[in-house]
């Protein structure tokens, strides 16, 4: 058996539990400690798991008999708070694992990078979860293979109706950096970039639907490739709309479909012959294999992994900046 991988958590609201989740079947991962402001959070946690949990990441390092049994760190802040909790967090040899998006700013996305180069090889990823969907493991292979001819076309759809994100901290600009965009929309980016390559901003039409917030809905366009053979990609998000969770990849031999309320099934339509139904394992296991990656990385940090590095995030985070501008 491996030796366990111990992590904390930092920030305990409600991603927090999609890597509870995560963790709950893998024995050779787990949660050693929480942390978190809220007493509340902290109990329920403890409760929960059975696991230390603290005020503070200065209290938590303060401990030193769990501290020294520390590999990693999940946080889970708002993106706000993110650089001195990182910095504390690298200075004391734990590789830390982000939740999404990198950070509320630019300015502050680069300073976490010029953190992780001075890390010493630390591992510093950022969760862009939907790396580790099966489907889209799958479609990256398949466009490996060339068997959809030239790329053409990325169409990602992450939106829903969640009008209760109205007064959630992620739609106030000065803590998440944006709104729905920067929430859902940064997971379709950081997929194209996964599945496409870097991606440069090609327009912009975001909507206001709640004053004084972030946007409620928005249609990113962006372009990879070169402009004699672009790849072109359509972006989708929203928190006051039908619920969709769909990502088709467009070549000039056939597309692979993927929707998320059809779990199990990534639809491969060739330009000419039939329809292909390939059977795939559900989305709901991306939280565990990402952590596996992460878990994987603190073992080995030399090791290939597909998690996001803090560099490709802050190129996220750079295109969705200048569509902020764009769209003034």
């Amino acid at each position: 058996m491996k030796p366990a991988i111990n992590l904390a958590l930092v920030g305990l609201g409600g991603i927090s539990a999609a890597h509870l989740a995560g963790v709950a079947e893998q024995p050779s991962i787990r949660f050693l400690a929480g942390v978190d402001p809220e007493a509340s959070r902290r109990e329920a946690f403890s409760q929960k798991i059975g696991a230390k949990a603290y005020d503070s990441v200065q209290t938590l390092l303060a401990d030193r008999t769990v501290r020294e049994q520390l590999h990693g760190v999940v946080v889970c802040t708002p993106p706000s708070v993110r650089v001195p909790l990182v910095g504390a967090l690298l200075a004391q040899g734990l590789g830390v694992l982000i939740e999404k998006p990198i950070a509320n700013t630019v300015e502050h996305a680069h300073e976490l990078v010029d953190l992780a180069e001075r890390s010493a090889g630390l591992p510093a990823r950022v969760a862009y979860c939907h790396r580790f969907t099966p489907a889209m493991v799958e479609i990256r292979r398949i466009i490996a293979t060339g068997q959809l001819g030239e790329l053409v076309r990325f169409e990602n759809t992450f939106a829903c109706w969640h009008p209760t994100m109205r007064w959630h901290w992620m739609s106030d600009p000065s803590v998440s950096g944006g709104g729905s965009l920067i929430d859902t929309g940064s997971h379709g980016l950081d997929l194209f970039h996964f599945l496409c390559g870097p991606s440069r901003l090609e327009g912009m039409v975001r909507r206001h639907g709640w004053a004084g917030r972030g946007d409620s809905n928005a249609t990113l366009l962006v372009a990879a490739g070169s402009d004699d053979s672009p790849i072109a990609g359509v972006l989708n998000s929203g928190w006051a709309e039908p619920a969709r969770f769909t990502v088709t990849l467009v070549g000039t031999a056939g597309l692979l479909s993927y929707d998320y309320e059809q779990p199990t099934q990534l639809i491969h339509k060739p330009s000419e012959g039939s329809v292909q139904v390939l059977e795939v394992q559900t989305h709901e296991v991306r939280f565990a294999r990402q952590l596996t990656a992460f878990a994987e990385l603190l073992a080995d940090p030399q090791s290939d992994s597909d998690l996001c590095t803090f560099a490709q995030a802050l190129s996220v985070a750079e295109v969705l900046a200048g569509s902020q501008a764009l769209a003034g």
